[in-house]
């Protein structure tokens, strides 16, 4: 392959999140990966294949998604092969699947496996590229479980931490410790100190080399995998086996089941390439250019005397007095208003409706 494309190399994308906190733009029946942030009208899954077909070519895509967003994939990326999640099970379970699934149509090739989100945007494309065959590489030749990290801009609350160890080649380094997100206090520290990578969510390993980390940290959920394993080498009609078998696993991510336990884990440190990973509504406006008073205004809206704020009308006026760091999203069927110190508590909201059993709003 040209262009630095990878023999033997799938990317798994995960696709099957609902996108909370991006309510009530993103719902269950079209959540955040299907929706557009850039002027062209690009959705973020779109993007997310498109800049990874020059590095492993176009057939060589997963989308790990539940059968219901099944149609959506098809419209978005209809080159990309799908991987049927039955349930949402959180990512370690998601990344398992896609992992036995992997392993049965490679036969005997343990083929890296380049796991990223579905909805994360990117401004330097090449950069990014450089850095995933950078981390392919090391996956390939060595038996590790390797993450993208991200150099630190600020102390930011909403994002894991790496704490980089001892330095292997060009910009990775074996990982000294995973951090959860943390209080903005030690978030301010780890930036003070250095050596810190944000954990971008993005995985690269080959397929027996994650089924064997099941194997060690998650040994119920890899008996599971093997079981669905056997159940694809046979080829008989499964998805009923299988969807009973998944649905038996326990929903935990691949960081706390996993990644926080294995002692074979690198980070690629890589160079800035302007990474967004859409978390809010404070992270999506930052994709376009605010007017002069820091105001990102999308749709009918009048605003006056107001700074900083984000507001998007699906239709009607929009009229805002005298706000600051206020976020206004309308929808027509629901408004929400929220300061920005409070984006990522969106999801709170969803969680209600679906106590309420307000169904038609999530």
């Amino acid at each position: 392959m040209s262009d630095g494309q990878e023999e033997n190399t799938l990317v798994v994308v995960l696709a099957g999140g609902q996108g909370s906190r991006f309510w009530p733009l993103s719902r269950a029946a079209r959540p955040k990966q299907f929706l557009s942030i850039s002027e062209d009208g690009e959705s973020l899954i779109q993007a997310t294949v498109r800049r990874i077909v020059p590095l492993v070519g176009e057939g060589n895509v997963r989308v790990v998604a539940n059968p219901s967003l099944h149609g959506l994939i098809q419209e978005h990326v209809p080159a990309a092969k799908i991987v049927s999640e039955p349930f949402a099970k959180n990512t370690a379970a998601c990344i398992g699947l896609a992992a036995v699934y992997a392993k049965v149509e490679s036969k005997d090739r343990d083929p890296v496996l380049v796991v990223l989100p579905a909805d994360h945007a990117i401004k330097d494309e090449v950069r990014l590229r450089a850095a995933l065959g950078e981390a392919i590489s090391h996956a390939r030749s060595s038996d590790v479980l390797v993450t993208l990290g991200i150099p630190p801009t600020e102390a930011n609350t909403g994002y894991g931490y790496i704490r980089r160890g001892t330095p292997i080649e060009g910009r990775t380094f074996k990982v000294d410790r995973f951090f959860e997100k943390p209080s903005l206090e030690r978030a301010e520290k780890y930036l003070e100190e250095g050596g810190y990578s944000w954990n971008s969510g993005m995985f690269i390993w080959r397929a027996n080399i994650i089924l064997e980390a099941f194997r060690m940290y998650l040994p119920q959920m890899h008996e599971g995998l093997m079981e669905i394993a056997r159940l694809l080498e046979s080829g008989a009609a499964v998805d009923a086996k299988v969807a009973e078998i998944f649905g038996s696993f326990e929903s935990i991510s691949i960081d706390f089941g996993i990644l926080e336990h294995a002692r074979n884990c690198l980070v690629v440190d890589a160079e800035q390439f302007g990474w967004n990973d859409v978390g809010s509504w404070t992270q999506w406006a930052e994709s376009f250019q605010a007017d002069a008073d820091k105001n990102l205004i999308r749709g009918d809206a009048l605003v006056i005397d107001s700074t900083g704020c984000v507001i998007k009308s699906s239709g009607r006026l929009i009229a805002a007095v005298g706000l600051k760091d206020i976020v206004v999203i309308d929808t027509g069927d629901a408004l929400l208003v929220v300061s920005r110190d409070n984006v990522q508590e969106v999801r709170k909201v969803v969680e209600e409706l679906k106590r309420g059993n307000r169904t038609e709003l999530v």
